[in-house]
C-alpha cells in the first residue's frame, strides 16, 4: 500500500525556540486526516539549522503524539549523530534517516559509504538514506547503496526516473520521492510513496490523491495533482520554505508559529499577494469537498 508521509515543520516562537505543543497540535492534526507517517528534521523542519538538543526535542515531543516516525539524524558532528542514533532507541519509531556529509565537495564515495555503514551499524532501526542532490551537493546513486543494508530512501529529486533506479537495484528497499510535483507520478509507478512538504497544509489533498490512484481513478488523480503542482508553484515564489507556515494557518486553521533565520518570515504584503493568488485554488478545493470552510 503506497504511503503519503509528511515533512514536518518545525514551529519556532518569538524566542527561536521549538514550540512544543504547537508542534504536537500539528502532528496530531496530520496523523488524524490520514498522513502515513512523519519525517522529523527534515529540510521543511529546517533540520540543518535545529542542535542536537533539538532534534532530540522533536522527537519526544511527537512521539507523545504518534511512534509513525521516520527521524533524520544527519549533521556534520559525527559523534552527535551517533549519540542521536543511540537514543533513538528507546523510541519504537519506523526509521531512522540521513543525508549524506554534505558541505565538503571532495568527500571520497569510500568515505560516504563507511558513514552510512557506520550509521547501519550503530541503529536498531532501519537506516533509510535521505538523498536530496540539490542541497548537500551530492547525488547518492543507487549503485552506491547496493550492498550496504540500507532499507529505504527519500529521494527528493524532480527526475523521476532517478528514484525508479532504486528500486530497479534493490526492489526490497523502500523507495519514497520527495517532489510534491511528482506525487501521482511517484504512485503510480510503483514506488513506496511520497514524502511531500505539502502534507503539512494540505493533508485532505495528498491523502485525496493517494486513494483516488488506489482506488484506479487515475484522472482524478491527476487532476488533483495538477491543482497541487499550481499550488506549489504559487509557493515558491515566494519562498516555500516560510510560505509553509502561513499556508498552514491558511488551510488548516492554526498557527505555526514563524520560521528561524536565515529562513526569514513573509512581509506582510508577502503574505497578502500569496493567499490572494491561491483564493481560487482553495475555493475549487472546497468546492470539490476535500476540504472545509
Amino acid at each position: 500500500m503506497p504511503e503519503i508521509i509528511s515533512p514536518v515543520i518545525t514551529p519556532f516562537d518569538k524566542e527561536n525556540k521549538i514550540d512544543k505543543e504547537k508542534l504536537k497540535i500539528h502532528a496530531k492534526n496530520l496523523i488524524d486526516k490520514g498522513i502515513d507517517a512523519l519525517f522529523l528534521n527534515g529540510t521543511t523542519g529546517l533540520g540543518p539549522s535545529l542542535s542536537f538538543s533539538e532534534k532530540l526535542e522533536n522527537l519526544r515531543a511527537v512521539y507523545d503524539i504518534t511512534n509513525k516516525i521516520i527521524l533524520q539524524v544527519g549533521s556534520l558532528n559525527m559523534d552527535e549523530t551517533l549519540k542521536l542514533v543511540k537514543l533513538s532507541k528507546d523510541y519504537e519509531i519506523i526509521a531512522i534517516a540521513s543525508y549524506p556529509p554534505y558541505y565538503y565537495p571532495r568527500i571520497p564515495e569510500k568515505q560516504i559509504i563507511k558513514y552510512f555503514k557506520v550509521l547501519c551499524d550503530h541503529s536498531v532501526h532501519p537506516v533509510y538514506l535521505y538523498n536530496y542532490p540539490t542541497a548537500t551537493g551530492k547525488d547518492i546513486e543507487a549503485r552506491i547503496i547496493k550492498n550496504l543494508d540500507i532499507k529505504g530512501v527519500k529521494d527528493t529529486n524532480e527526475n523521476i526516473a532517478h528514484s525508479m533506479e532504486y528500486k530497479r537495484v534493490k526492489e526490497e528497499m523502500k523507495v519514497y520521492n520527495g517532489s510534491d510535483l511528482l506525487v501521482a507520478a511517484s504512485l503510480l509507478l510503483g514506488l513506496d510513496g511520497s514524502v511531500a512538504s505539502s502534507t503539512n497544509y494540505l493533508p485532505e489533498l495528498l491523502v485525496k490523491i493517494k486513494n483516488s490512484i488506489i482506488e484506479g481513478k487515475i484522472k482524478e488523480a491527476l487532476k488533483l495533482q495538477k491543482i497541487l503542482s499550481e499550488i506549489i508553484e504559487t509557493s515558491r515564489s515566494f519562498g516555500n520554505l516560510s510560505a509553509n507556515y502561513v499556508l498552514c494557518e491558511y488551510f488548516q486553521g492554526y498557527n505555526l508559529g514563524k520560521p528561524r533565520a536565515p529562513i526569514f518570515e513573509l512581509e506582510d504584503d508577502e503574505k497578502n499577494a500569496l493567499l490572494n493568488n491561491l483564493k481560487k485554488m482553495k475555493e475549487e478545493l472546497i468546492e470539490m469537498k476535500i476540504m472545509k470552510e
